[in-house]
């Protein structure tokens, strides 16, 4: 039982660091910016893996552009 219940706690917060992550791409999108806006900022996103400084960039592009 414990198990099951650390599992799911476990699988609770990887749903929320990844619903977390993706922010910028989501914002992007619904703001219908175009396919070039998304492509860069959905880069920047996911090279921020790596670095993290390219996600709070992704992120401040994401609110900054106007539809």
């Amino acid at each position: 039982m414990e198990l099951i219940l650390i599992s799911l706690v476990i699988l609770f917060f990887i749903i929320i660091i990844v619903k977390i992550f993706t922010l910028p791409i989501n914002i992007a999108k619904s703001k219908n910016l175009s396919d070039n806006e998304i492509t860069m900022i959905a880069i920047l996103t996911w090279c921020g893996l790596l670095t993290g400084i390219t996600w709070l960039i992704a992120l401040c592009l994401a609110i900054c552009y106007k539809e």
